[in-house]
């Protein structure tokens, strides 16, 4: 569903993007949003780039916060030590996986090109949704009873989440050495 409608919105703003802006000024653009931003609204394309900032800030948080939980979750299920598995009093968040996941993300932003630092951010979301796919796949085939307010999927659903993001690793993977 998610898919459909991501596909969905990415249509709609081809369709825009086209209708607005003939096709070879886009193309020429070196920022062509921007371009039909400006285009369509009147306003500056410093607009668009701070809404740019700010959802892409949005999203750095989420990771972050969503990195400190899966450490927390980790230390309270006994596979990393106990200390990230505890929780401030006064705010009830994990406060040394948070700060463990803040550190590490600021000693790679500090020491690596951009480059380096998405090409190793979409490797390890894609190597989480391998690894979620996984067990999935593992549960299902356990035959251990869901619990009552589970969601649940079809086998082939994580089956083929699986392979698509192995995939997509490999394919990562293979790209790194033709560019040796």
């Amino acid at each position: 569903l998610t898919l459909i409608g991501a596909s969905l919105v990415y249509l709609l703003v081809t369709y825009v993007a086209v209708w607005s802006v003939p096709p070879d000024q886009l193309a020429a653009s070196r920022a062509p949003l921007s371009l039909v931003f400006e285009r369509t609204t009147g306003f500056s394309p410093a607009v668009i780039t701070l809404i740019a900032i700010v959802a892409t800030l949005n999203g750095v948080i989420v990771q972050m916060v969503m990195s400190a939980r899966v450490l927390y979750g980790l230390a309270k299920q006994g596979s990393l030590p106990e200390v990230f598995g505890r929780v401030s009093a006064a705010t009830r968040t994990p406060v040394y996986s948070t700060l463990a996941v803040v550190s590490t993300i600021l000693v790679l932003a500090l020491f690596l090109p951009l480059e380096a630092l998405a090409e190793a951010s979409s490797f390890t979301v894609l190597t989480s949704f391998t690894l979620v796919n996984l067990a999935l796949i593992k549960l299902k085939w356990s035959g251990r009873p869901a619990p009552a307010n589970a969601f649940i999927v079809s086998i082939w659903i994580p089956i083929v989440g699986f392979i698509s993001c192995l995939a997509f690793l490999a394919g990562s993977i293979a790209a790194r050495f033709d560019a040796i």
